[in-house]
């Protein structure tokens, strides 16, 4: 009887290098049943390890869902001056949620509501996974630019822009940075 030997190569990605560790004798499976569920689990193993790691923490959903929550506006940061505590002259919070009327996202300052903004639905959130940046569109016409950041072991980061008309703009200058208030 012949021996029929399967050998498994995992490519190392962006190394150039290809790694052949795995040699399997296939006359050991005793029918077909075992040689598929043999199939099946290196299939599976084959398409998740070669999952991007790094990405892990941003795996659910759309970019746009990692900013529903309530996060504490840290700084501002200006051309001319950054701005941070007491300096701003005001406490901050930013409350996204999923609501009836879709995404809403609420300004509070000193414990007071400061701005309602509801998310349009058209145009939808234009995001880069890449960058890990999203541009949300308001009703009434006003954008917002945000980048987040997000580390293993560490607070969730959000840069923000101003609520603007148009991005890029002069007043695109501004930034205000937050914190994510659930790991506080």
């Amino acid at each position: 009887m012949a021996t029929i030997t399967m050998v498994i190569c995992i490519s190392l990605q962006g190394s150039g290098h290809n790694r052949c560790g795995l040699k399997i004798n296939l006359n050991r499976f005793r029918d077909m049943k075992h040689f598929e569920r043999f199939v099946v689990i290196i299939v599976v193993f084959l398409f998740t390890g070669g999952c991007d790691r790094k990405d892990d923490l941003f795996a659910a959903g759309p970019l746009s869902a990692h900013l529903v929550g309530t996060w504490i506006l840290d700084k501002i940061v200006t051309p001319t001056r950054t701005l941070t505590g007491a300096q701003m002259g005001y406490s901050e919070k930013m409350v996204h949620r999923n609501e009836a009327d879709g995404d809403v996202e609420r300004i509070i300052r000193d414990d007071t509501l400061y701005a309602r903004h509801i998310c349009a639905r058209n145009p939808a959130p234009i995001s880069s996974k890449k960058h890990k940046t999203v541009l949300m569109s308001y009703r009434g016409g006003l954008n917002r630019f945000y980048k987040i950041t997000k580390q293993s072991g560490k607070q969730d980061t959000l840069e923000a822009s101003d609520y603007l008309p148009e991005i890029g703009g002069a007043a695109d200058t501004v930034k205000y940075f937050y914190t994510n208030a659930m790991l506080l």
